[in-house]
């Protein structure tokens, strides 16, 4: 988690801005807010952080770190393609983050998506984050699987898109009433899986 990784003072800032701009936006969240959530000075934020904006970009970069060191191998994968079930195989390409981590995240993810329409960093972020993983692992395993007769035909590119937008949704829900549990969300990928018929 960021406090072992930032130091503990950078970690609460990182921590308190996620959950803030998750809830609130980014735009509408003061430095002020931000500190006092961490229980820290408000004069001193700056020194860890020179703007907001910085926080925004270290609360990226975290993101990116945690999922490259989650990502699964697509070559162990590609060999699986050849002699599992496609439908384990694929649910063994999620990337798996422990619960604290993964609210964490998500926080950071729903901040994203809020303002993709407004910053190009938050929708670089995205496309790095979201769309080029879930292509770059799912899209090979399928296509190969499809090579070697394992699954029909199918169009994978609507596929992915579903995938992708399934991720934003469960990330939202996750944070709000209704919840998003592990067990739900792994129920859900299984589901859009299915739509893939083995030959």
């Amino acid at each position: 988690m960021p406090e072992k990784r930032y130091g503990s003072t950078r970690g609460k800032i990182l921590r308190a801005a996620a959950k803030l701009f998750s809830k609130s936006g980014y735009h509408r969240v003061t430095m002020r807010e931000i500190a006092q959530d961490s229980e820290i000075n408000a004069a001193s934020i700056y020194h860890y952080f020179p703007s907001k904006a910085d926080i925004l970009k270290s609360l990226y970069a975290f993101y990116s770190a945690e999922l490259h060191k989650a990502l699964p191998d697509l070559h162990a994968l590609l060999r699986l393609a050849e002699t599992d079930p496609p439908h384990e195989v694929l649910m063994k390409a999620e990337f798996h983050f422990d619960q604290e981590a993964r609210d964490f995240l998500d926080q950071i993810l729903i901040t994203a998506a809020r303002e993709i329409s407004a910053d190009s960093e938050s929708e670089r972020f995205i496309r790095e984050n979201i769309f080029a993983p879930t292509e770059n692992i799912i899209k090979p395993l399928l296509q190969r699987m499809v090579e070697l007769g394992r699954i029909q035909p199918l169009d994978i590119e609507t596929l992915l898109t579903i995938l992708v937008y399934y991720c934003f949704s469960a990330a939202a829900l996750n944070h709000s009433p209704f919840g998003n549990k592990p067990e739900k969300y792994q129920s859900d990928l299984s589901f859009i899986f299915s739509f893939i018929k083995p030959m």
